[in-house]
């Protein structure tokens, strides 16, 4: 009667290679194991241990369909995936719906920074479509977003304005506006007021003024602005009185 040992393979090489296809094996049957218990219509793909859950394909819990990737689960942000450089494409099932399809663009410039490109794609080739450039600088400058119209006629590309619709206030920093109010020194004399205290951003500034009034041009003969800087500048009344007059402005620098 055979020995327990004398089972065993003869040498060592052939003993690690078997135990190996053991484990390819045991792995397979946990992974078709789960397969088997898992929701009819849904891809997962677990890690080498077999226990890890990193994606899933199909139909998800809340009723969307997509592809999920776990990513570092652990994280308190977790990750769910990683893209090198390139584009992604979205366009409908149906053939011939869209033309043009959606695009996300990233693009990595080691010498220059990195740049991502958001189109929102089109019916056909010849409409305009909405891009938004977000572009990063090296070397501490400051970064650049750029929203345009983008479409192409006869095969050329053309590029075009965009309107942007802001669902609230907009805000900016090289952008400043208020109000003073000013009591003239002496009827029909210039008399002024200086606003200081702005940090407007830009190398060239401009400014507007224009006084609440129900007279003007009569009894509010002018208003104006000098000494326009990006920390302030100084907001001139004239009319006929010495009435207390309030004067909106407003600054932009370029």
């Amino acid at each position: 009667m055979p020995r327990q040992i004398d089972q065993l393979p003869a040498d060592a090489t052939t003993l690690a290679r078997k135990v190996k296809a053991l484990e390819e094996q045991m792995r397979e049957l946990r992974a078709a194991r789960r397969m088997g218990t898992a929701t009819v219509g849904r891809l997962r793909v677990y890690s080498e241990d077999g226990g890890t859950l990193l994606a899933e394909l199909g139909p998800m819990d809340n009723g969307e369909c997509g592809l999920w990737t776990r990513g570092a689960q652990d994280d308190d942000l977790p990750v769910s995936a990683t893209l090198a450089g390139g584009e992604l494409r979205f366009r409908p099932i149906e053939d011939g719906v869209n033309e043009v399809p959606a695009s996300a663009t990233y693009t990595s410039l080691p010498d220059s920074g990195s740049d991502l490109t958001l189109v929102s794609g089109a019916v056909r080739a010849s409409d305009w479509r909405s891009v938004v450039d977000l572009g990063s600088v090296v070397d501490g400058s400051v970064p650049n977003v750029l929203v345009a119209g983008l479409r192409e006629v006869d095969g050329v590309a053309e590029s075009g304005a965009c309107n942007m619709d802001v669902s609230g206030v907009l805000t900016a920093a090289n952008i400043a506006c208020g109000s003073v109010l000013i009591t003239p020194s002496a009827a029909n004399t210039p008399t002024s007021a200086t606003i200081s205290g702005l940090d407007l951003k830009g190398s060239s500034f401009f400014a507007w003024t224009t006084p609440l009034t129900t007279v003007p041009g009569t009894s509010v003969t002018g208003t104006s602005a000098t000494a326009i800087t990006s920390s302030g500048l100084t907001v001139w009344v004239t009319r006929t009185s010495t009435t207390a007059t309030t004067v909106f402005w407003l600054v932009i620098g370029l």
